[in-house]
């Protein structure tokens, strides 16, 4: 029997008793309300992607570590992730967080599509963030939260101001291969970002999170970062022999008929998993640590393979769409399976290419060539051009090569260039053609660019961008034009309206050349590739030098290895550069996003017949590779394709307005 004393001392303990510990994976299942998706409105089930739960329990104040580092695919429920701290931090731990996206505006998206909804939907934080009505200086805005006991700061990577002001006891990094290696001269935004946890050095309790997809081989944060961690797999038991292995790629095999029904076969016994077995296998997953040691933060990677998202199926298809396709290639590697791209930077050997030379005169358009666009570079004394022609699969013909001299801050030359950019060509049936996009540097006399482009509809100002990660077409800026008054030298210059200037991803441009150049073809039958480049008999050496003039070479910049496109000195580059910006006008028409069907349509809209084995070959490559698991013998099969639009210009215009 207890006495009136260990009764009150029962109590007194349970009193003065820190609080149980509350996991974040534990606060998430119990309050968090997913804000979208095919689960919006419920809360979040941990079971569905159990991989995710030691991931968000690493940032538990529990837990030792500082640093904590993600290299994923998409599709993974990462986002979940992030969201699920921040509201953790916000209802159980407040503290000072900042949270770091690639740019300002991809903050703004991330506050008004996923944040935002999270607040108001779940009920353990509607409550908690000072509303943004409140105007004083406690009251919070779209960018700034502002809770009991902290606030969190949304930015971007671009942004100096934010990275480099208050202390931060918390970061939550996102797509951290986005950012940007150098920030306006002032350094590098992830050195600012750990400067700014530096105070709590001493108390150890800072935490940053930190994920993203990879992006290039060489030169990715986050291949840093998992490298140099504890490199922690999702290791899955087969469903036969019991055996624990991380799932790759390589070991996803295919039925010989739609759909696909891909399995997965064991590393270890061989058997042919079934898709469906693959939710019993991830709650049976365990993260491994393959890298463990002294001074090794968290490193998880994983893959789509994993993701309840999404199907194998999906995952083969998607495989064999990218084929010989530069930049789908990368986008599988980095999206699908979460890792880098390697780009061969090697240019081919330009006597091979001189010696390759169709059988065609510049100025004719042979056989296949469905429309034609224009790279321009502008230089003090001329103007260069090249028009090329485009045909299946990104094939191209070299049309024309054009300099036209003369002072380029003269009215004269532009002159000359509007003639070009309305001159007519004629295809192999005699049927007339234009330059349907025409894109001119502005790196240099900017001015008379814009006025130059200005209201043609045909042509647009562009502006090299060389970082590995930029888009190929970026958002445009508008920019104004202005106009001398009275005599060329009068200073005096007035407005007379804007023009949208568009970045261009050069870095990726190249890549993406220089892999088609070095394709082999043609095939036994005579059948080109899709992508394959025709030059014509006309060109001398002197212009395929020009075109493979770069080198991707590796160097170090802020203590971070980056590989960037470095010309010859001994050769000038105009060639290369005109053929890049014509790859961007025709970018800008919509063809990276062209499948077969749209080729065969334009084909057909233009009355020009594609070649049948080529466009065959496109086909072969959108289907999906399957391999019979008796077999093991490769089968292609053809899938229906959607009838997207009833016009190949995609949306029934120019992608770029």
């Amino acid at each position: 029997m207890k006495t009136t004393r260990s009764i009150i001392f029962s109590q007194l303990a349970k009193a003065i008793a820190p609080d149980p510990e509350i996991l974040p994976s534990t606060w998430a299942s119990n309050n968090l309300v997913v804000a979208d998706g095919p689960y919006q409105g419920e809360k979040w089930k941990l079971e569905l992607t159990p991989y995710l739960a030691e991931i968000l329990d690493c940032m538990s104040p529990s837990k030792p570590y500082r640093r904590v580092s993600v290299k994923k695919s998409a599709q993974l429920g990462l986002t979940g992730v992030g969201l699920a701290w921040l509201g953790y931090i916000i209802d159980v731990v407040p503290a000072s967080t900042l949270v770091v996206f690639p740019t300002i505006l991809s903050s703004k998206n991330f506050n008004k599509e996923k944040l935002a909804e999270t607040l108001s939907k779940t009920p353990a934080l509607k409550n908690k963030v000072v509303d943004q009505t409140n105007k004083g200086s406690n009251g919070s805005s779209g960018l700034f939260k502002r809770f009991p006991g902290g606030f969190a700061v949304l930015t971007g990577a671009n942004s100096s101001v934010d990275l480099r002001s208050k202390t931060i006891k918390n970061v939550l990094a996102d797509e951290i291969d986005d950012w940007p290696l150098d920030l306006d001269g002032q350094g590098d935004p992830m050195s600012m970002v750990d400067a700014r946890m530096s105070a709590f050095d001493r108390t150890g309790d800072a935490k940053k999170l930190e994920f993203s997809t990879p992006t290039f081989k060489g030169m990715s944060r986050i291949d840093e970062a998992f490298e140099s961690g504890d490199q922690r797999y999702f290791m899955l038991p087969c469903p036969h022999c019991g055996f624990t292995q991380r799932l790759v790629f390589e070991n996803l095999k295919f039925e010989n008929q739609y759909p696909y029904n891909a399995h997965y076969m064991c590393s270890d016994c061989g058997s042919l998993i079934e898709h469906h077995q693959k939710d019993e296998m991830l709650a049976k997953g365990e993260w491994v640590a393959h890298n463990p040691g002294p001074g090794k933060h968290p490193s998880f990677s994983i893959n789509a393979l994993y993701s309840p998202l999404t199907t194998w199926d999906d995952i083969a298809k998607k495989w064999w769409d990218a084929q010989d396709d530069q930049q789908k290639l990368k986008a599988f590697r980095n999206l699908v399976l979460g890792e880098s791209f390697e780009v061969d930077g090697e240019a081919p050997e330009a006597e091979r290419l001189f010696n390759r030379r169709a059988d065609y005169h510049k100025g004719s358009i042979p056989a296949g060539g469905l429309f034609l666009t224009a790279g321009v570079d502008v230089q003090a004394d001329r103007l260069e051009i090249e028009v090329v022609a485009w045909g299946i699969g990104k094939t191209s013909w070299s049309i024309d090569k054009i300099v036209l001299e003369g002072d380029t801050a003269e009215l004269f030359v532009w002159g000359e260039l509007n003639k070009v950019l309305n001159r007519t060509y004629y295809d192999w049936q005699n049927n007339p053609r234009q330059i349907e996009s025409m894109a001119i540097d502005s790196g240099y006399r900017p001015q008379m660019v814009y006025s130059f482009t200005k209201g043609k509809h045909k042509c647009f100002a562009i502006k090299g961008v060389g970082s590995a990660h930029a888009p190929i077409l970026g958002t445009p800026s508008k920019q104004d034009t202005t106009r001398r008054d009275g005599e060329r030298h009068n200073k005096k210059k007035r407005k007379v309206g804007g023009v949208m200037l568009w970045p261009v991803g050069t870095w990726q441009l190249k890549a993406e050349l220089y892999a088609l150049l070095n394709m082999d073809g043609p095939s036994e039958s005579g059948g080109f590739p899709p992508g394959w480049c025709h030059f014509p008999q006309d060109y001398d050496l002197l212009y395929f030098q020009q075109l493979t003039s770069e080198r991707l070479v590796e160097r170090e910049q802020k203590g971070y290895l980056i590989r960037e496109w470095v010309k010859d000195s001994r050769v000038r580059n105009e060639n290369l550069d005109c053929r890049v910006y014509a790859m961007a006008a025709a970018y800008s028409l919509g063809m990276g996003q062209w499948q077969s069907s749209h080729w065969e349509r334009l084909a057909s809209e233009r009355n020009a017949p594609p070649a049948q084995e080529q466009l065959d070959l496109l086909k072969g490559m959108e289907s999906p590779i399957v391999v019979n698991p008796t077999t093991a013998t490769k089968v292609v099969k053809s899938v229906p394709e959607p009838d997207n639009s009833s016009s190949v210009w995609m949306g029934g215009g120019y992608w770029r307005r």
